[in-house]
């Protein structure tokens, strides 16, 4: 994403518009399909739809995770790790 307007277009950009720095490789072609898959199967319409949907399911990962935990030092510890701004002190 280089500028807003880009959440205006209507498809997903080619293979070729990804490159991983960090990992100095392209794009695979099994994580385009993927993307591809994705944006038929939820009838997406522009790149904010994409984007949006990424970032719901991120959110929604990260959530299972802290309720996982939560209910895990409940458990185990009879505490709501909630009520401790810090694991420590939690700890």
């Amino acid at each position: 994403m280089t500028s807003r307007e880009k959440f205006h277009e209507t498809k997903l950009p080619p293979i070729e518009a990804f490159y991983d720095q960090l990992n100095d490789e392209s794009l695979k072609i099994g994580d385009n399909e993927r993307a591809q898959k994705t944006w038929m199967y939820f009838g997406m319409q522009t790149l904010q739809n994409y984007h949006d949907h990424y970032l719901l399911s991120d959110v929604l990962l990260l959530t299972d995770v802290l309720e996982y935990y939560r209910n895990a030092i409940m458990k185990e510890h009879n505490l709501d790790c909630l009520h401790f701004v810090t694991l420590p002190s939690l700890a």
